[in-house]
């Protein structure tokens, strides 16, 4: 059961260490839900970014890149994977159903354990925890409660609007059929570096095994499911990493993660503070329409959908026997379906739209997260706050590195890049976490080229570049920065701590939301200095535009 609080002041500590921690009120404290759970996703202080280029750094600290590994498999090789999965399964090895302490199953749906209890999931139990009565027990009606974005109680679109989380958002979906030959990892959810709470570290997963016009037809039908709103589906190439995106795994079966048997499995991230998540849909020979609605259900779960019993809806529980074809997202409020005594839904959220916790809207709840479908013709913005341009810096001192990225809607995402006076990359970094200050360490002498970058949904990029030099000014004879002023070993050998050497892929390993190390990098080990890349300059002239206001939310 959820730990009971003796005193309310312990409640911030017991957030902090265990988030996924069920917190209930004892009589007489403080007023509020009577028993919520922190969103997983949710992290409104995430420490600086660390990158330390000495050639003892610790692996999750050392220069990343923001590059995809080279694709073994193409979409349009689908064909030559085509395959009755259904009929090998009892050849799949078998794997003990053991997901993250903390995380269970509910059908195809992973949650907090302490929800199996009626924990509600709230992005910061410690505000719900003090926001005083339930608005919704004898407080103002529903047209105040959920007015958005203000005046809404803790734990109902009690959204993070630092940059990046507002609301409206866009949002890109990627329908993985291709598989990940090298495994994805566990321990946190991140897309971008085939991370996932429900992976077998390590366990390749396979090619979708229904050919590529079933693939096609399958993609078609769930991009229909969100053509009214501003979530784009791709599959055919994956996005950047910069982007954040959920990444659908289509294919394979439940023994290819640690999940139990579910025609596909997906975490429940309410209000999709997350915006990275994995999610797996075990489709292969099934009716594209069949699929599709499968696909559709896990996405809905990574956006903060539960099941309902609405039979024409994706996110009904066992559609199959209740309504075939190809479902859509219900449009009106439907019950949830849970068991007598647990929360398997959004409640907070479900209260603003449906005026209980136990009925959901779809298509409301959606919209609330995400703008209308529609051009995008702003174009974002990225600044660089420190360090100034032409600053110098001694040798081993700690240079900080902080953005102000800015677009008319939230989704975007950003990264830092440090070129050094060759024009090699040495860090093409993703702020991951959206802490916005990254601290360099170990820098040699030299002059470099500070860069920050950011992309939207429509694939707008912008940048903004300062010039630093590390050690003395070379204009006053000094061996630091300029031409001939940083040896080319002392460039080279520092950048990911060890050029290319025996180890050369954990320079490479990309970060999770909780900071550890995974397979991100090149599947060849790639060097830690590297040739630079073509960067998309779209939207370059509006750097002319950081001068004047700049429209915040």
């Amino acid at each position: 059961m959820p730990a009971k609080l003796a005193n309310p002041t312990t409640v911030s500590f017991l957030v902090t260490t265990a988030a996924l921690v069920g917190i209930a009120l004892p009589n007489g404290a403080l007023a509020g839900p009577p028993e919520v759970v922190q969103n997983p996703s949710y992290d409104p202080t995430p420490e600086p970014v660390r990158i330390d280029f000495s050639s003892d750094a610790r692996p999750e600290d050392r220069p990343r890149f923001d590059r995809n590994p080279p694709s073994i498999i193409r979409f349009e090789e689908l064909g030559n994977y085509v395959r009755a999965v259904e009929d090998v399964k009892s050849t799949l090895d078998p794997v003990e159903h053991s997901l993250p302490d903390g995380l269970e199953q509910l059908g195809g749906m992973v949650v907090p354990a302490p929800m199996l209890d009626g924990a509600a999931m709230v992005p910061d139990a410690t505000r719900s925890l003090t926001a005083g009565p339930d608005p919704q027990d004898g407080g103002p009606d529903l047209s105040e409660i959920c007015a958005f974005p203000e005046e809404v109680p803790p734990g109902v679109y009690d959204y993070d609007y630092r940059p990046g989380g507002e609301i409206p958002r866009h949002h890109t979906v990627y329908l993985n059929f291709v598989g990940v030959p090298d495994g994805l990892s566990t321990g946190g959810e991140n897309s971008a570096e085939n991370m996932s709470n429900i992976a077998r570290t390590g366990h390749p997963y396979p090619v979708y095994g229904g050919g590529e016009e079933r693939a096609i037809a399958a993609a078609q039908a769930v991009a229909s499911d969100f053509e009214q709103l501003a979530v784009r589906v791709v599959y055919a190439e994956r996005p950047p990493k910069v982007l954040p995106y959920t990444m659908v795994m289509v294919g394979g079966h439940y023994s290819d993660t640690t999940a139990g048997p579910s025609g596909g499995v997906a975490p429940l991230d309410c209000e999709d503070f997350g915006q990275r998540n994995v999610c797996y849909a075990f489709q292969n020979n099934s009716p594209a329409a069949s699929q599709a609605n499968v696909i559709s259900q896990e996405i809905g779960h990574t956006l903060g959908l539960g099941h309902t019993n609405a039979s024409d809806s994706v996110m009904a529980a066992g559609y199959a026997p209740t309504q075939g074809g190809d479902l859509g997202f219900n449009n009106t409020c439907a019950p949830t379906i849970q068991v007598a005594g647990q929360s398997a839904a959004c409640v907070g959220v479900n209260k603003c739209h449906c005026g209980i916790g136990e009925a959901q809207h779809d298509m409301q709840t959606l919209r609330t997260t995400f703008a209308p479908a529609g051009v995008d013709v702003v174009e974002p913005t990225i600044e660089l706050l420190q360090p100034e341009d032409g600053a110098m810096y001694a040798p081993d001192e700690e240079v900080r590195v902080e953005f102000d990225p800015w677009d008319d809607f939230g989704g975007y995402g950003w990264k830092l890049l440090i070129e050094n006076e060759k024009g090699e990359t040495l860090v093409d970094q993703v702020d991951y976490e959206r802490a916005l200050v990254f601290d360099l360490v170990g820098l040699p002498p030299g002059t470099y080229t500070v860069t920050g970058l950011v992309q939207d949904h429509a694939d707008h990029v912008a940048t903004d570049s300062v010039t630093i030099t590390i050690g003395e000014d070379p204009s006053t004879g000094g061996t630091g920065g300029g031409e001939g002023g940083a040896t080319d070993d002392g460039a080279d050998d520092t950048a990911g701590g060890d050029d290319g050497e025996s180890d050369g892929d954990e320079d490479t390993f990309g970060s999770g939301s909780d900071g550890s190390a995974m397979d991100g990098g090149d599947a060849d080990g790639c060097g830690c200095v590297t040739s630079r890349p073509s960067t998309p300059m779209v939207g370059l002239w509006l750097l002319g535009l950081l001068g004047l206001a700049r429209r915040r939310r």
